[in-house]
């Protein structure tokens, strides 16, 4: 039974109601793919040859090989763990949560670069729709940190540094781990020491 200072948030709805064995087939192979160095030869054909799946059935999901990266980032974010300890000061509790979407692909940074890549693409609604559920699950980690009667600028102001920070790391001007720290130093500039 979770301690009574603890709180666990439910996730969000997934769009595909939780991800079926086909899709993970597919984040997995197209992490392994990149993870071999395949980023530029990454298409239909090698994911569902490496899922082993048919290439329709890959298309019937994903329709572009964007569209899985983008689903893939998604996936990973939403299925991190969202635990916040109400007791502990506020700018640690939205540090934990932030801290957690930066590093979710820190280990895998030509997986991390395609992502982000994919995810910038403004043509392709399939992607647009994983950024617009990305930007939500990001949204309700900073709200369910920053707890109940948080001004909507703060939070406003905690989803642009953020973001900002991630477009950095996009930019190769910053790793992962050194934005994640470097998001600790804003953090405490943004929000008050005593706050709880």
């Amino acid at each position: 039974m979770p301690s009574r200072s603890v709180t666990h948030a439910t996730r969000l709805t997934d769009l595909h109601g939780g991800r079926s064995p086909m899709c993970r087939r597919v984040f997995r192979a197209a992490a392994a793919l990149l993870g071999e160095g395949c980023a530029g030869g990454l298409s239909m054909p090698a994911l569902a040859a490496r899922a082993r799946v048919a290439p329709a059935t890959v298309i019937a999901h994903f329709p572009s090989v964007d569209a899985v990266l983008a689903e893939l980032y998604l996936h990973r974010v939403s299925n991190l763990p969202l635990v916040v300890d109400p007791d502990s000061p506020v700018a640690a509790r939205v540090s934990g949560q932030l801290r957690a979407v930066t590093l979710v692909m820190a280990d895998e940074p030509t997986l991390a670069a395609a992502c982000s890549q994919a995810l910038l693409r403004a043509d392709d609604p399939a992607v647009l729709s994983a950024r617009n559920r990305i930007g939500a699950e990001v949204q309700r980690r900073i709200a369910a940190a920053l707890g109940t009667g948080a001004w909507p600028e703060v939070q406003d102001t905690l989803e642009t540094v953020f973001w900002g920070a991630l477009l950095q790391v996009q930019s190769r001007a910053i790793d992962y781990r050194d934005m994640a720290n470097r998001l600790d130093t804003m953090l405490s500039l943004i929000l008050p020491d005593d706050a709880r």
